[in-house]
């Protein structure tokens, strides 16, 4: 007898919510189209009763049949299968509608065929290595240790350091220091500069 009167009571509430729906047309409205789509004044456009949006529906105007005709920041919508697990609507007039969810591209996909590559190809195509997917912020970076000798990786030498005259000067005073008669390379930052702050240096001079 339980069961029974359960299954009235979730009978009546969903035949009175659906009155309400259907009586109350503002209650079906979640909120307002975003710029571009403002001018779509009929909800079937998008979304089919009780189901609704769809791709297909989205594919009535967005059509990624010519993936050589895309720029390459978008061309994996050449699928034409996504679209609403990265776009939203109903969220302002004014709001962006796309939230990209890099778990859906192809794993081929670089992330330079998108992104600007901000380390000259110093790091390789592996941006992963160091960024994730979620935020585009490297947390609890550290610096690697002074052994490592890479410094050149992320830091490059200015102009000064490609000049005879600036090495003759370092020569001149730190001969000894540097163990070496001839300039040395320009990657080999380590010789006179530390880890802690590159503006130490192993040694005083009047440059």
């Amino acid at each position: 007898m339980k069961n029974i009167a359960l299954k009235g009571i979730i009978a009546v509430l969903i035949v009175g919510v659906s009155i309400w729906l259907y009586a109350y047309d503002d209650a079906s409205k979640p909120g307002a189209l975003s710029s571009a789509h403002e001018f779509i004044g009929d909800c079937e456009v998008c979304h089919t009763p009780w189901q609704g949006a769809e791709n297909d529906a989205c594919r009535q105007c967005h059509i990624f049949h010519d993936p050589d005709a895309l720029k390459p920041q978008i061309r994996f919508h050449e699928d034409g299968k996504h679209c609403l697990d990265c776009h939203t609507e109903h969220i302002g007039y004014g709001a962006d509608i796309s939230e990209v969810d890099h778990t859906l591209f192809h794993p081929d996909l670089s992330c330079t065929d998108c992104h600007f590559e901000a380390h000259d190809g110093k790091f390789g195509d592996d941006c992963r290595a160091c960024h994730g997917i979620d935020t585009w912020e490297i947390e609890g970076f550290r610096h690697p240790p002074f052994e490592d000798r890479n410094c050149h990786r992320c830091h490059a030498a200015p102009a000064s350091h490609h000049e005879d005259g600036f090495w003759d000067q370092i020569i001149e005073g730190h001969g000894i220091l540097l163990d070496r008669e001839d300039p040395p390379d320009v990657e080999e930052c380590w010789r006179c500069h530390t880890t802690h702050r590159w503006g130490h240096l192993l040694m005083e001079h009047d440059l």
